[in-house]
């Protein structure tokens, strides 16, 4: 397949994905975090350790299930820490949570993530970011 067809299967998907009803669509859930640490981690470093801690808890099946992605991650200027967007699948969220908890390290440094609350929006989990 040329990068053409690429792009062009690509945009197929999403406009298909627009035109499912809602009552058709995953029901999702957003996350919102924040993490402390010892220094400054980025972006994929935080991610490779959640992926890591859902893996080890729940397994292939529990981590797929849980169909979690990043969508949001922002860096402290004043702290070695931040904030962050999870979405994940409704009714994993527990899982998630239990999850996140478990992460105690990151690049040899101490980590520690801490759930700020959970919406059924990325505008409402935004607004529980700022």
């Amino acid at each position: 397949m040329c990068k053409n067809q690429t792009k062009f299967a690509f945009y197929a998907i999403m406009c298909l994905a627009l035109l499912i009803p809602s009552s058709l669509r995953d029901r999702r859930r957003y996350l919102v975090f924040e993490w402390l640490s010892e220094r400054g981690i980025d972006k994929w470093t935080l991610l490779s350790e959640i992926r890591n801690s859902i893996f080890s808890l729940y397994g292939d099946v529990g981590a797929s299930e849980s169909k979690m992605r990043l969508i949001e991650y922002t860096n402290a200027e004043d702290t070695a820490g931040g904030m962050g967007i999870l979405r994940c699948a409704h009714d994993k969220v527990e899982e998630v949570r239990a999850a996140l908890a478990c992460i105690h390290s990151a690049n040899e440094a101490r980590l520690s993530i801490r759930v700020i609350g959970i919406s059924g929006t990325i505008k409402g989990a935004t607004r529980l970011l700022r």
